[in-house]
């Protein structure tokens, strides 16, 4: 076989689909024809992923090449040396990579990169090409406002009330209408976004007088009760009018004073006009997110408006309680609106831009992983037949979307990748670290005299459980700022206690160990762990059970009493967490390769082109492998620092 596979005006496609887990691509190939004829004309491995088995980490080693521990992308954030006990940087952000990316080593080989919605592409690595966001998910720096439910029936958190009242003062209402009534709904003020070295920075409220308020009439419309959405009394002036069921398309918004991008949709609405649902959707901006500067207004006109992520936003609503376990449509909707968005800015760009490689990532099917995966085990068959349901309409849309991405922008000669960044493990318990940390003497807090919300204490502070991936570090003089350990025989005898500690972790009631790995950070080295983001002490959990926490910044005293009072391993629904946490189903915060038979947390290759093996198969792919297979196909050298192979078994 020769060594190079790619040839002259030959392309790579390369897809992402977050989440995605092979036991389910298999589950649902006969149901979905898609990942059938994928399955049958190309080859199929599961993947195996760097550590922390995350989003930021693992689209990082695909588009490198690299273990996390050369490219230094650990979790969801890094914590550097010089940062207080605690402190950490999110990780959506290039300039944290300590590795060469695939479209840099590309362009500098003659080559020009197309990348959409591609996690850490931003800010910009290369000169050339096109890179549409990239900010991670949900960006703060694009969005201009997150996702609302606003009505008068549903109760549930964070819904916006809706006040309906006898209609008065409205001006160009035609003739055919009968009004029914009309609604106002006040919008709180939006947060603004900034972007700093370190990432994106909070710039708090800059004006609260900045609230938006907006009007709904009711009316019938011959027989069909609908709804009019406007910024004022104004019929004429309606952003939408929509009747039950009915989406608004992109609605060109503006809020504090800056353009935006939205959707609604009426969700509920009764004959009367008496019951009204609306769901906004997130809100992006219209332009920023593009390079080059200029190219977002034709995508918006090809596309239509463009939000990071906004695929995962029905995941908290459906948490928070906005939409049921049978309301899967309003889910669906808006993943196939992402999806449909995703597939015409591919072609757009496919078809006016001078482009060789192309990377396009969506962030699912791993949202419903989260909340549903776990009622695959449930008692109740029905609740297994639903989960089965949601998920198989999820691999149905997405799949979808990565066919016509395919027949659009594909030839013959172009090499075609679907690649997963990890896969989901179901969870039912929770480990309270900070617990266990606080009752050894490691952890300690102090209170801020502002607000008298609770902070890590520095000078106190042995030892901190890492809130953004699996592991403790210690508070090191010399490396952190105000560090009270110090280096040498103090350092590897508190580890050591750590270690020891962690592993005597058992779930009460069974005796069962709840980690699966524990150790110092050089022990583990076989799975891609080395260098200074990693902590000290690495613990990985066993299916089933959580380690993961959200912040350690600004708890409350009753939160911290909460982790002090809890046992060591309790359930999850009782912990002393947030309600996102809690309602969790399942997580990828688990050993590359652990497994529960239906669901695994392997991620997923996929190759078809120029010499692929159709209907091949691999045991075990690297995700470090997909740069240099894919450099391979392109015909140019792999990004400089990969350390993985090219998957040879895939060609004839």
């Amino acid at each position: 076989m020769s060594d190079r596979i790619g040839r002259t005006g030959s392309k790579i496609i390369m897809v992402g689909l977050d989440g995605m887990i092979p036991e389910q691509v298999l589950r649902y190939r006969r149901r979905v024809p898609e990942p059938d004829h994928l399955l049958r004309e190309g080859f199929f491995s599961p993947a195996i992923s760097s550590m922390p088995t995350d989003t930021p980490t693992n689209w990082t080693t695909i588009a490198t090449g690299a273990w996390s521990g050369t490219h230094g992308i650990v979790g969801f954030g890094v914590h550097k040396p010089g940062m207080a006990a605690g402190q950490w940087a999110g990780t959506f952000n290039s300039r944290l990579c300590r590795a060469e990316y695939f479209w840099q080593a590309a362009e500098r080989q003659g080559k020009r990169c197309l990348l959409i919605n591609y996690p850490t592409a931003f800010p910009l690595t290369l000169t050339d090409g096109v890179v549409i966001g990239g900010d991670g998910l949900n960006s703060p720096q694009w969005t201009r406002r997150w996702h609302e439910l606003v009505s008068n029936c549903r109760d549930a958190a964070g819904v916006r009330p809706l006040a309906l009242r006898p209609a008065t003062g409205w001006k160009n209402v035609p003739t055919r209408y009968e009004v029914l009534c009309e609604g106002v709904v006040d919008l709180d003020a939006e947060r603004r976004f900034g972007w700093g070295a370190a990432g994106v920075t909070n710039e708090g409220i800059e004006n609260e007088r900045l609230a938006e308020r907006r009007y709904i009439l009711l009316v019938k419309d011959g027989g069909t009760t609908k709804l009019v959405l406007s910024r004022s009394k104004n019929v004429g002036k309606a952003l939408a009018t929509m009747a039950k069921g009915e989406w608004s398309g992109w609605v060109d918004e503006r809020f504090a004073g800056r353009r935006a991008l939205r959707q609604y949709k009426v969700v509920d609405l009764n004959a009367d006009g008496s019951k009204v649902t609306i769901y906004c959707s997130m809100a992006g901006a219209p332009t920023g997110w593009g390079h080059p500067r200029g190219i977002e207004e034709q995508i918006v006109r090809h596309a239509g408006g463009y939000v990071e992520a906004l695929e995962l936003s029905p995941d908290s609503a459906f948490r928070s309680g906005w939409f049921g376990r049978d309301e899967m449509g309003q889910v669906l909707d808006i993943m196939s609106i992402q999806a449909d968005w995703t597939v015409r800015c591919a072609e757009y760009l496919a078809n006016t831009e001078p482009w060789d490689a192309m990377f396009v990532q969506y962030h699912v099917p791993d949202g419903i992983n989260h909340d549903i995966l776990m009622d695959m085990e449930h008692d109740d068959p029905a609740v297994r037949r639903n989960a089965d349901k949601w998920l198989g309409e999820t691999y149905r849309i997405m799949f979808d979307m990565v066919d016509r991405i395919r027949r659009s922008c594909a030839d013959e000669s172009t090499t075609f990748c679907v690649v997963s960044d990890h896969g989901n493990i179901p969870i039912t318990e929770w480990v309270n670290t900070p617990g266990i940390m606080m009752r050894e003497g490691w952890l300690h807090f102090r209170e801020r005299e502002d607000t008298g919300l609770l902070d890590i204490d520095p000078e106190k502070t042995r030892a901190w459980y890492a809130a953004h991936h699996a592991g403790a570090w210690i508070n090191l003089s010399g490396r952190e700022k105000g560090g009270i350990v110090s280096p040498g025989a103090e350092y590897e005898e508190l580890r050591g206690q750590i270690v020891n500690r962690l592993r005597s972790v058992v779930d009460p009631a069974d005796g069962r160990p709840v980690f699966a790995a524990v150790g110092r950070r050089e022990d583990l080295q076989s799975l891609g762990i080395w260098g200074d983001r990693f902590a000290d002490v690495l613990c990985i959990a066993n299916p089933y059970y959580l380690t993961y926490l959200e912040q350690f910044e600004g708890l409350s005293p009753e939160t911290v009493q909460a982790y002090m009072d809890a046992p060591d391993v309790m359930a999850l629904e009782d912990a002393p967490l947030s309600n996102a946490l809690k309602s969790l189903n399942a997580v990828h915060w688990h050993m590359p390769t652990a497994s529960v038979g239906y669901a695994s947390n392997r991620a997923c290759f996929m190759l078809m082109g120029p010499g692929v093996v159709g209907g091949g198969r691999g045991d075990r792919v690297n995700l470090t492998d997909v740069a240099p297979t894919l450099a391979h196909c392109l015909g140019i050298q792999p990004p400089k620092d990969a350390e993985g192979r090219v998957v040879r078994e895939a060609f004839g």
